[in-house]
């Protein structure tokens, strides 16, 4: 009788034994790694060609947008545009559009043509330190128009040039480009050039025009 209850105890303390052991196992594992925090997509949501506005612009893939970067809906740039210049007056001098050679002034534009070079030795004597200083003191006139040529080398006059019967007159010759002239050098090939007739005899009453001219030796 009393081998069967010692067998009976001991297979009781196996057991327990047993089961601390199992107790003191799961305890000393260590514990799992915690998740770690999630981060957000940085690729914005896009929904109808719209980005969502949480989404940075930098942070925009031009290939996650169907149709690229044109398809967003950003405002456009404005666009500051200057008021464009009033016409010129009727009637005046600017209204009368400037040619560019003498050849475009229709059938006189050859005999105005042969004029300036006639008068080509008496504007280069106008280069002469002496002449230039004869004529420092007088006045001279300057285009009216909005918008002249700018030229901070070459000297250019607008010769004004008004048809009669038979002849045309070059009324005046006012400066378009200063460039390098001096005020002496410009007074005096005005001089020159107002004033002058020409004879030409296709010439009608009534026709204006306006040839630039460059002052050069």
């Amino acid at each position: 009788m009393r081998k069967p209850v010692l067998a009976a105890i001991a297979g009781i303390a196996l057991l327990a034994f047993g089961s601390v052991v199992a107790i003191v196992l799961a305890t000393s594992q260590p514990s799992p790694p915690v998740a770690a925090e999630a981060v957000p997509d940085p690729t914005p949501i896009v929904s109808g060609g719209m980005v969502s506005p949480a989404a940075p612009l930098g942070s925009i893939d031009p290939t996650a947008v169907p149709g690229g970067m044109a398809s967003l809906n950003f405002p456009p740039p404005t666009v500051v545009v200057d008021p464009a210049p009033p016409p010129p007056t009727k009637g005046s001098w600017e209204a009368v559009p400037p040619a560019a050679r003498a050849a475009a002034l229709g059938k006189v534009g050859a005999a105005v043509g042969r004029e300036l070079l006639e008068l080509q030795p008496r504007l280069e004597a106008c280069f002469d330190e002496d002449a230039q200083a004869r004529h420092g003191l007088q006045p001279h006139t300057v285009v009216k128009d909005v918008a002249p040529i700018e030229s901070d080398a070459t000297t250019i006059l607008m010769l004004q040039i008004e048809e009669a019967n038979g002849a045309a007159r070059i009324v005046d010759a006012p400066v378009e480009s200063r460039g390098t002239a001096s005020d002496g050098l410009i007074a005096c090939a005005q001089q020159v050039l107002r004033g002058r007739v020409i004879e030409a005899p296709e010439a009608k009453a009534g026709t204006r025009h306006r040839l630039l001219y460059t002052l050069s030796q």
